[in-house]
């Protein structure tokens, strides 16, 4: 006969996997450093799961069929992603070995100086990410060629990737065709216009602030740089003598770019760029090492040492602990949503939510938490959507201030979690570990700030609907306006 489950488990018992989450993370960090990628995350995630998965069998009744189909369906929402990821391994090796990639650094130097090159950067990636609507195209095509652009002046690391991935985030974020952007829009019955329309109330100053922080920075570590070192021209001239150099290479990234644009899934897109650079590599190059970029390691040794790591490239078999390490993130996430215990521990919240700046710091906080726990950007979404809903409408708030703290918490703070799936994407697509790129991805931390300040400030909240509906009421009936009791 089939166990039911007892109760609900209690915050205390809830917090006990995520804690121990955290704290082996944390203390694995300390020990592997950029090796996190490569096991101990995954291993981390198989023990917190395990514990999660015996609290639920032997107190809370639960049968392992149960917390099994849970894993697989949690797993099954990243599918899409993982071959993403594995189209974007093909694509990188594919690209850097026909000339594409090499092209975008040696025209990129000659137009960028290393003082201007973060704002940029961010700036450039903002506005192709709004064109096409995916943050995770962008930094995989673009963000690559200007990470190599970075490293060939000798900036950080850091500093580069912490650019690329802030303007791609604000694009994303604001693109009518992002799936995100739809998501929050569409789950929160927010008009999507309209929530792009309030988004700016906090995206628009956040930008500001960062691209302040990026002028300010590339005028320091870019002229400490240029006033120290001076290669750009010998760079230009190995490239130029280790790969096709001409322009008519970036018809490649300019055809994804508009294929996207045009509608077009991102995996099929990706998998015809990545065709497109493996034929390129073949008329070069030869048929065998347009399949070993594809699918292998390869790289040029050529003396210098910054053309070598710039050409050394996995293609899809480099994302495969990627790949692994989000299997583990969802088997965690699944199980810690099957068995009740992220539900205890987000309605355990709502309990201080009594006015409008609670009600946006608690939906910001939770899709930040839901990142960390479940490792998924789309969870930390949908979850605070249905949970705070109801709160939202009984303190006669907008549900498009919802929509906006969802985005502002949930979508742009993904790429902070090492072990998110979008984490992990954008430090083995860059080549840069999260712990190193998150202090200065600025716009993803100062969003969910600017997000809950706007909330105590009036002037934020519209006193005055929109043309369409401020806010559902409980019953499904429009307010009469945006305000607060």
């Amino acid at each position: 006969m089939k166990k039911r489950q007892k109760t609900r488990p209690s915050v205390f018992v809830s917090l006990i996997p995520v804690v121990l989450l955290v704290g082996l993370l944390s203390y694995c960090i300390t020990i592997f450093g950029d090796g996190m990628l490569s096991g101990p995350s995954q291993l981390v995630l198989m023990l917190c799961t395990g514990v999660a998965v015996f609290i639920s069998l032997v107190f809370y009744g639960l049968t392992w069929q149960e917390l099994e189909n849970a894993m697989v369906i949690s797993i099954s929402r990243t599918m899409s992603a993982n071959l993403i990821l594995l189209m974007v391994g093909g694509l990188c090796g594919t690209w850097m070995h026909s000339g594409v990639i090499p092209t975008m650094i040696y025209y990129g130097l000659e137009v960028i100086s290393a003082r201007w090159l973060l704002i940029t950067s961010c700036v450039l990636c903002a506005l192709v990410s709004i064109c096409i609507g995916s943050s995770w195209t962008t930094i995989a095509t673009i963000g690559v060629g200007l990470m190599g652009i970075g490293r060939t002046l000798g900036l950080e690391d850091g500093w580069v990737a912490g650019a690329i991935i802030s303007g791609a985030y604000f694009g994303d974020k604001m693109s009518p065709l992002s799936e995100t952007t739809n998501l929050a829009s569409s789950i929160s019955d927010v008009p999507l216009f309209t929530h792009i329309r309030n988004l700016l109330f906090t995206t628009a100053p956040t930008l500001l602030i960062t691209l302040v922080i990026f002028v300010v920075a590339g005028l320091i570590e870019g002229g400490a740089v240029e006033s120290t070192d001076n290669t750009a021209l010998e760079m230009q001239q190995h490239l130029k003598n280790t790969f096709p150099i001409t322009l008519w290479l970036l018809a490649l990234p300019l055809l994804v770019f508009l294929l996207i644009y045009r509608g077009l899934a991102a995996t099929a897109v990706l998998f015809i760029g990545m065709v497109a650079g493996g034929i390129i590599v073949c008329f070069t190059q030869g048929f065998d090492f347009a399949i070993e970029c594809a699918f292998g390691e390869v790289g040029y040794v050529t003396g210098v040492t910054t053309i070598d790591s710039l050409t050394c490239t996995r293609g899809m078999g480099g994302m495969l602990y990627t790949i692994w390490l989000i299997l583990c993130s969802m088997c965690f996430g699944g199980v810690m949503e099957r068995s009740g215990m992220l539900e205890s521990i987000t309605e355990s919240l709502l309990k201080v939510i009594k006015g409008r700046t609670s009600a946006v710091a608690t939906t910001c906080l939770s899709s930040l938490f839901l990142n960390a726990t479940t490792g998924d950007q789309i969870i930390s979404i949908v979850l605070p959507s249905k949970m705070y809903g109801s709160t939202f409408d009984k303190l006669r708030l907008p549900r498009k201030l919802m929509s906006r703290s969802l985005e502002d918490g949930g979508t742009v703070t993904s790429v902070l979690v090492p072990w998110n799936s979008c984490g992990m994407t954008q430090s083995t697509v860059l080549g840069v570990a999260t712990t190193i790129y998150a202090p200065y991805t600025f716009f993803c931390w100062i969003s969910p700030l600017m997000s809950i300040t706007a909330a105590c400030v009036k002037q934020y909240i519209l006193k005055s609907p929109d043309k369409e509906s401020d806010f559902v009421t409980i019953t499904g009936q429009a307010g009469e306006d945006g305000k607060e009791n």
